[in-house]
């Protein structure tokens, strides 16, 4: 064979890698990937930023999802996704790479510019660049949550993140063209997010919370308060929960009463303080869940003619779910099964024979409930949580000052008469807990001030 003699390109070399590429996509978790999209979704409905950061060749598909994030999800009439690059500023990182070093070139830009409640996704195919690390605990002390893209080891990347996106494949160069990919996958969906969301008729949500109960199992602390007006990490129960609501958008709150009423009404007024618009529902002898429930749409101004759907919270939860990603699942049932009537928030219990269960379809729809199984009976682990959104048609089967429950009453009449339910799940990053017992208190304590020091 001569020098100048071409040499031809194995075809065979070519087949191999596309179709190895193509085995690795196959194997990309489908859950995960859903997790990374509902988490950016999360960040703009709470209007936070998204800030995307990789080293080499990790860089130019962190520029590519920047661009594609910001171009392809923008809706009119919409807030827009807020995305930034952590890699194009060269000027930026240069200067702090020269001045400081330069594995603290993505550190300190999220110091300057990162806030509680943003995102951030770090791709890192190695999962062990000290810049992307030394990016992330930056990261951790603003607040936020963070996205990990990494190969199919993950290294240390992987356990310092919320959520980790494995590439399945031991070549980099498709671990990075997997990267590239669950970007297009990731745009694609969120873009079909906004677009439902656009589409969804402007109806108000407005909230109830159940809070007459008098919590008898937390004695002696409730002598002297309702059991939604216990401390939590120096704040009210409730004063969390209106806060949460008004976080979502949800500023139009009622709230029912019963059992020493004006410590409720004395502390939160009329909620001008939390940016919040709260109305009462007195209750001289207790209606039960959804007798009070009716009663509050009422002070609304829904009674069973108002348009707009109603988020139940139970008042002795405590929680940080995403409401907004509840109200989304809500808006998607309504629009698949016109007949649903709400959908309600599950989450797993430790000891599901203390507990209802709930057992659903494939589609998320609601078979059936059981109440405290025994061990034998068990099918499930997931729960009422006590947060749902309900549509007003829900409240035309609830009669008027009569005591009526939703577990007793409500539910097995649905059921019967074809009215859609649907179970939403709450992602594994959401905290909620019931804090009816004091063991639950105490956990209560614990946790929350745990996780607020953790953001």
């Amino acid at each position: 064979m001569t020098p100048t003699q071409p040499i031809a390109v194995d075809l065979q070399q070519l087949d191999h890698y596309l179709i190895g590429l193509a085995q690795a996509v196959q194997q990309l978790e489908r859950g995960v990937l859903q997790q990374v999209a509902e988490a950016v979704v999360s960040v703009w409905r709470t209007n936070g930023t998204l800030f995307v950061m990789g080293n080499g060749g990790s860089a130019s598909t962190a520029g590519h999802m920047v661009a594609d994030l910001n171009k392809n999800t923008a809706v009119p009439g919409r807030p827009r996704l807020r995305v930034v690059s952590l890699v194009d500023n060269s000027a930026w990182m240069t200067a702090l790479g020269n001045d400081l070093a330069y594995d603290q070139i993505f550190a300190e830009q999220l110091r300057n510019l990162c806030q509680p409640g943003d995102l951030v996704i770090a791709i890192s195919c190695s999962g062990n660049s000290p810049n992307i690390l030394a990016g992330v605990r930056a990261a951790r002390e603003c607040g936020a949550q963070v996205v990990g893209l990494t190969g199919d080891a993950g290294g240390e990347l992987k356990r310092m993140v919320d959520i980790c996106l494995f590439a399945p494949s031991a070549h980099i160069g498709q671990q990075e063209d997997i990267h590239l990919i669950a970007n297009h996958a990731i745009t694609v969906a969120i873009a079909d997010v906004m677009a439902r969301t656009a589409m969804t008729p402007a109806l108000p949500l407005r909230a109830a919370v159940l809070a007459a109960g008098e919590g008898t199992r937390l004695r002696p602390l409730t002598l002297s308060m309702p059991k939604p007006m216990v401390p939590i990490a120096g704040a009210p129960l409730l004063e969390h929960t209106v806060r949460w609501l008004v976080r979502h958008g949800v500023p139009d709150i009622a709230i029912n009463l019963h059992y020493k009423p004006a410590t409720i009404t004395e502390h939160l007024k009329d909620g001008a303080a939390l940016d919040a618009r709260i109305l009462y529902s007195h209750e001289p002898e207790m209606l039960g869940t959804a007798g009070g429930t009716l009663r509050m749409s009422e002070l609304h101004g829904a009674g069973r003619i108002y348009r707009g759907p109603i988020a139940l919270i139970y008042g002795d939860v405590l929680t940080d779910l995403d409401l907004c990603a509840l109200l989304a699942a809500h808006q998607q049932n309504v629009t698949r099964d016109p007949t649903t009537g709400l959908t309600m928030a599950l989450y797993r219990v430790p000891n599901p024979t203390e507990v209802g269960l709930v057992d659903m379809d494939e589609h998320g729809k609601i078979k059936r409930f059981v109440e405290k199984p025994k061990p034998e009976e068990v099918f499930t682990d997931l729960a009422n949580s006590g947060i749902m959104i309900i549509e007003p048609k829900v409240l035309a089967h609830v009669p008027v000052n009569t005591v009526f429950d939703f577990g007793h009453h409500v539910f097995p009449r649905l059921l019967k008469q074809g009215v859609s339910m649907y179970g939403w799940v709450l992602p594994d990053q959401a905290y909620l807990l019931d804090i009816g017992s004091p063991e639950k208190y105490a956990q209560a304590q614990t946790d929350w001030a745990g996780r607020n020091k953790s953001k």
